[in-house]
């Protein structure tokens, strides 16, 4: 009666250590300390074009998150041509969730909204990255 007690006990204590050691594993997938990176920056680009192919140029421009986060980027910050606007980057990364979040892309000219463009960005512990959406839009002005 010892002997079965003490085997179940010991695969009780087995399961135990395993199933622990997994949610271990899957809870440092994205640890800060501990992560791998290279030292590449990056971001999500969205290019807006004419239905010519000229390059809209936007008085404004802003993500937000959910609705509930608004991000500004500062286009001399990045040297982007004319037509191409940065959504998100991995400066933003802590705000998104692994497997994707919705940012809506507000782009704005002549005090009104000429761009609403909705994405999914995720990203893999280390640089966001397109899940959902186009990164390149035609839109008559």
């Amino acid at each position: 009666m010892k002997f079965k007690s003490l085997q179940v006990l010991l695969a009780f204590m087995a399961l135990t250590f395993f199933s622990c050691e997994e949610d271990a594993v899957n809870n440092d997938d994205c640890n800060l300390e501990s992560r791998i990176c290279t030292e590449e920056f990056r971001l999500i680009l969205l290019e807006i074009t004419t239905p010519q192919g000229e390059p809209v140029v936007l008085d404004d421009f802003y993500t937000f998150l959910d609705s509930r986060k608004k991000f500004e980027f500062d286009l001399d910050d990045f040297q982007l041509g004319s037509g191409t606007y940065p959504v998100i980057t991995d400066a933003e990364l802590e705000e998104l969730n692994r497997e994707g979040t919705t940012f809506i892309f507000v782009g704005e000219k002549d005090g009104k909204n000429l761009v609403e463009h909705q994405m999914v960005i995720g990203h893999d512990c280390c640089h966001v990255q397109l899940i959902e959406g186009d990164n390149k839009i035609v839109i008559e002005e």
